[in-house]
């Protein structure tokens, strides 16, 4: 699955936040629209939960140029994309710890590296938040329209 524009490993935080907005709308949505069963009556939950949905595969259209996309697909992606920053991190870490090694104790060279490997851990942080949002929005998402409506299965 490629982005429409390659994505920065240097502003990929700013680009996650924005893609992580849909999951937000997901609980917002849901938490607003999904009825108790007193109020069945004046909302159907079904037609809310096949909106919702269609109305995510739309937002999620403007960040891929593909077919079928799931919520599943979008997180798969997103791990990628960090697992790929993650790496290139790494590599950078190596060849300027190589690079130290010829010039003893430049300080440029050591802030260089200092700086990379807090990138590194922040990265990692991204994993788990990533972890935990995709975990929240599908769980959610299961638990509000699983009466009502089912998404349709990704080929």
């Amino acid at each position: 699955m490629a982005a429409t524009t390659p994505v920065s490993c240097e502003d990929i935080t700013d680009t996650l936040q924005a893609m992580r907005a849909i999951d937000d709308k997901i609980i917002y949505e849901l938490n607003l629209a999904t009825p108790t069963q007193s109020f069945r009556n004046e909302v159907n939950p079904e037609n809310h939960c096949r909106t919702l949905h269609e109305r995510i595969v739309s937002e999620l259209l403007m960040w891929y140029r593909r077919g079928a996309l799931t919520l599943s697909k979008t997180y798969e992606h997103r791990g990628a994309m960090i697992e790929t920053c993650l790496n290139e991190s790494r590599v950078k870490v190596r060849s300027l710890q190589a690079e130290a090694l010829h010039k003893k104790e430049n300080p440029q060279i050591l802030r260089k590296i200092r700086s990379e490997q807090s990138r590194i851990r922040e990265l990692q942080n991204e994993v788990t938040i990533e972890e935990i949002i995709r975990e929240r929005s599908l769980r959610v998402f299961e638990e509000r329209c699983r009466q009502f409506f089912k998404p349709p299965k990704a080929e």
